[in-house]
């Protein structure tokens, strides 16, 4: 199998052809001047076992990540919902930071229940959390 085809048969097996939103939130960072680190590795944490439990991401298949094994076809999952982990969104202040795509909808001050109305309200529901957002910037 050729490189490509490997990457193709790894984005179908995550749903990412069907994503309709995807969440970057700030967690783990090497610099937690923003938020404390174990304050966005929660944050994190909730996120990936809520939109699991949500069924809204697709959990990678087991061969992920193994080089030695060939990523054969599987059915995309039922996940809209694409999450990315990040070290630094470069706002550096009142985190945890957050922004959502496709619309540039930027989150700071998250706690869980902010992130879980950000989950239910905007990756849900598709309508910005107007109140806890402080910056757009769509790029569609």
């Amino acid at each position: 199998m050729d490189s490509h085809d490997r990457l193709q048969n790894i984005a179908q097996s995550l749903s990412i052809p069907n994503a309709q939103r995807h969440i970057f939130l700030c967690a783990g960072q090497t610099n937690d001047r923003c938020a404390p680190r174990e304050h966005t590795n929660e944050l994190w944490r909730h996120l990936k076992i809520r939109l699991k439990q949500l069924d809204l991401s697709t959990a990678p298949p087991q061969w992920k990540g193994n080089m030695d094994v060939d990523p054969d076809p599987v059915p995309p999952g039922s996940g809209t919902v694409l999450r990315s982990k990040v070290d630094c969104l470069r706002i550096c202040e009142q985190g945890a930071i957050a922004v959502v795509y496709p619309d540039g909808t930027w989150y700071a001050g998250l706690d869980i229940d902010k992130l879980d109305l950000i989950i239910d309200q905007h990756l849900i529901g598709g309508e910005p959390v107007e109140e806890l957002a402080f910056a757009v910037g769509d790029l569609t």
